[in-house]
């Protein structure tokens, strides 16, 4: 990877981060001024003495004395009253800064296999696909970088249910029995049968997977994840939904229906669409379909994606820790491109080729932030 290869897209310099930090902490100031007014002291003391002044003309002495005391005793709870709303406020705006510029931990490392696993409905975990001995297989045909169900026999009174899992940095592509390819990127997990009968072909997905659907107009495909059911008979489409982040379906190809059960929504695709799920929100829009085709061809591609993003697919890919100094930098939008071959040092090399980040990796983590 060249550091051509790397390049920023629309970046403004470190100043006009310094000042977005300064004009939310004014706009947090003043809300808070709004609702909780800073009280003054030389008003609050202005108005005693006026008060005061007025009773001892108006009034006997012993009652002024009387007025005064008990004025006196009204004024020194005001004050610290309003002293203590300023500390407040104080510290309010002083924690509002502070959480701003706190470190977030945005991908967090984990102890994992290495290895792809096959596990069915009865043994969920599986075993690595690399100790299945060939007696064992159930012709099921397993190479390093593939397994193959074309040639499965199943009793007819029982289908298994087959799980695959992938590891962090290592995709594996699966050919179920009817012929559709299905490339699964890291730490994805796929759930189908052996072999397909009834009038659905129906597979679940967590994480992301590539398929090239094989034609069957008679038994749609379908691809369940938590929060669509994308229905094809014969085309290409990328699938990305991991826990916890948007779900993307985008077609390459041919055409697709996608459904959002939770929010009772519809889409029909056209190539070069894409439809967003997050939550009770949905969007189509146009994409570039070349980052969802170069990870499958061995690369990191990014164009005009938010830094978030970029750090999580490649926390993803080496597991590694990955930190950010700024909260602000994630919406950063980039365009990177990294074979996915090379070393973590190598993309963190790359990084720095931008004018305004600092990549520091230490043992197992990154620490992203903003060049001095």
């Amino acid at each position: 990877m060249n550091k051509e290869d790397v390049i920023p897209q629309n970046m403004e310099p470190d100043n006009n981060m310094e000042q977005d930090a300064r004009l939310l902490f004014t706009c947090e100031q003043a809300m808070l001024r709004k609702k909780y007014p800073q009280p003054s002291v030389d008003t609050e003391w202005g108005k005693f003495r006026k008060e005061t002044i007025a009773s001892e003309i108006e009034k006997p002495a012993v009652a002024v004395q009387k007025k005064k005391s008990h004025k006196t005793r009204y004024f020194v709870l005001g004050s610290l009253s309003g002293i203590a709303a300023t500390l407040l406020l104080v510290i309010g705006f002083q924690w509002q800064a502070d959480k701003a510029n706190q470190p977030i931990m945005i991908f967090t490392a984990e102890a994992t296999t290495p290895q792809v696993t096959l596990g069915t409905d009865l043994q969920p975990q599986g075993v690595a696909i690399a100790e299945i001995k060939k007696e064992a297989a159930q012709n099921i045909i397993i190479k390093p970088h593939e397994v193959d169900f074309r040639q499965v026999a199943t009793s007819p009174k029982y289908i298994p249910t087959q799980v695959i899992t992938t590891p962090r940095g290592k995709d594996y592509q699966v050919i179920l029995n009817d012929g559709t390819e299905v490339l699964l990127n890291a730490e994805s997990k796929l759930t189908f049968p052996r072999k397909f009968t009834g009038s659905r072909r129906v597979v679940k997905l967590e994480g992301e997977a590539y398929f090239k659907i094989a034609k069957n107009e008679q038994m749609p495909f379908i691809v369940e994840t938590e929060r669509t059911s994308t229905r094809a008979l014969g085309t290409e489409f990328n699938v990305k939904a991991y826990k916890n982040t948007e779900s993307h379906v985008t077609l390459i190809n041919g055409s697709v229906v996608v459904n959002m059960p939770e929010i009772n929504k519809e889409v029909t695709l056209v190539p070069g669409q894409e439809v967003v799920v997050d939550q009770e929100v949905f969007k189509v829009k146009d994409v570039d379909v070349n980052y969802y085709v170069q990870w499958k061809d061995g690369y990191f591609y990014f164009d005009n994606v938010p830094l978030v993003e970029v750090l999580c697919d490649l926390g993803r890919w080496y597991n590694v820790n990955i930190e950010i100094e700024k909260p602000s930098l994630m919406s950063y939008r980039l365009h990177f491109i990294a074979d996915r071959k090379a070393a973590i040092d190598e993309v963190v090399e790359n990084l720095n080729s931008f004018s305004y980040l600092s990549a520091i990796k230490t043992g197992n983590k990154i620490t992203i932030g903003l060049k001095k």
